[in-house]
């Protein structure tokens, strides 16, 4: 939240099931979509007489990406959910690109563990707004996170991308609100919701980014935040190289595998999958999220990561850390892709175990069309960019 410095980081309010009337619509949201909401942190609001004390980014997929209090995390849209329909708000640039947006989603991506401001920057937001003053602190809020990931595309919606609040963005002339945004919850998406916001919750001071960001500064003896500033560091600091990869293979990061069947441990057992998911319904409801979560954001995430590695070790032949990082994220797509083939898997499955129970769900949803995976071509078109870009300033 943006008035709020947690150390024990207590929960974001979680709407009994009576109390929740209102949700984000994904079906209208862009990449890029500006998210206000009332987190109903009822103290902080009156006292900062603000309408939204909260904002985050919409990056495709119905995922979105937020300052949680802890560190910057992503979050699924039914994560958060609403009392009145006014206590949540969509924000969308008035004149964009589609390559604008997709930028804008990156750019947020990118902020991923990046840990959260302390309170002197939480007060100097108000203070500072108008001025010029650039933070050097090297933390995140909220609104930082959402006004700076427009800035990296260099579009200001804003005055100060460093110090704003969640309210600014209201009266930004950039900026238009998205009729439909937010919508009454329909009753079959209520379960959906409610287990959304349980899983935020249990998660939300998790990330292990942000615990190798965190060994990786005691390392170089910098503060690292995001894996620029690592890759950064390591070209200075090469002889460090083999230390560092000694630390990002003790991490949970880049280990798509091991994070699987640490949240998810009746993943890879067909009977335990079952079991878990004795109501055909939620099982089919987290089938079809996954897939499309997978097809839209894990996969496309990880290829471009990769691709980007592939370039910077085809330029900097000479360090080890990154030729390592190329091959080691190889493996997390590998093993993302075999995660996304086990969802086809159990597709099938339910389909051959509950066969007469799925028509209803078909009925209503529609069959998954790609539910087999296809391996797609990855746009590499933000990456020449890059390498231009680093070209014509050496």
């Amino acid at each position: 939240m943006l008035f709020q410095y947690r150390t024990n980081i207590p929960s974001v309010m979680i709407l009994k099931e009576t109390e929740i009337k209102y949700i984000f619509n994904p079906y209208v949201l862009l990449p890029g979509d500006i998210l206000l909401m009332n987190t109903y942190e009822e103290i902080f609001r009156e006292k900062m007489k603000c309408q939204y004390e909260h904002a985050a980014i919409y990056v495709g997929d119905a995922y979105f990406m937020e300052a949680n209090g802890a560190h910057v995390v992503m979050n699924h849209i039914y994560s958060y959910a609403f009392r009145e329909q006014d206590h949540a708000c969509v924000l969308r640039l008035k004149k964009y690109s589609e390559k604008n947006l997709s930028n804008i989603a990156r750019n947020a991506r990118k902020q991923m563990g990046r840990e959260y401001a302390n309170t002197r920057e939480l007060i100097y937001a108000r203070l500072r707004k108008d001025s010029e003053i650039k933070d050097s602190s090297n933390r995140s809020f909220c609104s930082r996170l959402v006004a700076q990931s427009y800035a990296d595309e260099g579009i200001n919606v804003l005055p100060n991308a460093d110090y704003c609040e969640p309210d600014d963005f209201l009266n930004s002339d950039m900026l238009t609100i998205i009729k439909d945004g937010v919508v009454p919850i329909s009753n079959d998406l209520l379960n959906v919701v409610i287990n959304n916001q349980k899983y935020r919750e249990d998660k939300e001071i998790e990330s292990p980014n942000a615990e190798m960001f965190k060994e990786l500064s005691g390392l170089y003896e910098e503060d690292i935040q995001d894996l620029t500033q690592f890759l950064q560091a390591s070209i200075n600091k090469p002889h460090l190289d083999e230390q560092a990869i000694d630390i990002v293979k003790s991490s949970d990061m880049f280990k798509h595998i091991v994070m699987i069947n640490k949240e998810m441990p009746w993943f890879m057992d067909d009977k335990s999958f079952l079991s878990h998911f004795e109501d055909v319904d939620k099982g089919m409801h987290f089938l079809y999220s996954q897939m499309n979560h997978y097809d839209h954001t894990i996969l496309p995430y990880y290829k471009e990561l990769h691709l980007q590695l592939i370039v910077a070790a085809y330029y900097l032949t000479q360090s080890k850390l990154l030729e390592f990082l190329r091959d080691y994220i190889a493996d997390m797509v590998n093993d993302a892709i075999a995660c996304r083939k086990r969802l086809a898997d159990l597709f099938e499955l339910m389909i051959l175990t509950h066969k007469e129970a799925l028509k209803a769900f078909f009925d209503k949803y529609g069959i998954y069309a790609e539910y087999e995976y296809v391996d797609k071509p990855t746009d590499i078109g933000f990456i020449l960019e890059e390498v231009m870009k680093a070209s014509f300033c050496s």
